[in-house]
């Protein structure tokens, strides 16, 4: 993010948690996801589908924690995409806000492409990835769920396997993006 760019998300959550407590922050967390966070995701993916060099039927959707949950979002918005990849999604917020979890397992419902959900073992929590998994079984869509061992000694550490861990999990994303892109 640019310094002169607005505050971050996660600053602001973590403003409004503090001078209003955890129900202000989840609302405002729905707010950004769907309204100020999606609107500057759905540019850049128009961007990018735009671009003469860029076959737009062949785009992919990689996000992390918050990211992550951006990207679930997007995903259920364009039904054009190949593929989704979910590091840690929801890893922080999962347990702490039933109006995510409540957005998000509803997503799921229009979603078609396949996703990859992945955690370390030390993540935050386990339970958005496995709960969203279970959720796709349930609708009969194409999911995959991974929980890696453990990497570092904290959850900070687990829940930033997509940086600590590249060589870990690299094969098994390629691999996942290889079977749905040649399709």
């Amino acid at each position: 993010m640019s310094v002169d760019e607005g505050t971050s998300a996660v600053d602001l959550m973590n403003s409004e948690f503090a001078a209003h407590g955890q129900e202000a922050r989840d609302t405002l967390q729905l707010e950004l996801l769907e309204n100020r966070e999606m609107n500057d995701a759905l540019s850049g993916l128009a961007y990018l589908q735009a671009l003469p060099e860029v076959d737009a039927h062949k785009l992919v959707l990689v996000g992390h924690s918050f990211g992550g949950s951006l990207t679930l979002l997007m995903a259920e918005r364009e039904p054009n995409l190949r593929a989704v990849v979910i590091f840690s999604g929801a890893g922080y917020s999962w347990d702490r806000s039933a109006q995510l979890r409540t957005r998000l397992l509803t997503a799921t419902t229009q979603i078609k492409m396949p996703i990859f959900f992945i955690h370390a073992a030390n993540d935050y929590s386990l339970a958005p990835g496995k709960a969203l998994d279970a959720r796709l079984q349930q609708l009969g869509k194409p999911h995959l769920l991974k929980i890696y061992p453990p990497i570092g000694k904290t959850a900070d550490d687990g829940h930033a396997f997509p940086f600590l861990g590249v060589s870990i999990w690299e094969p098994d994303v390629f691999a996942f993006l290889d079977e749905y892109m040649r399709r």
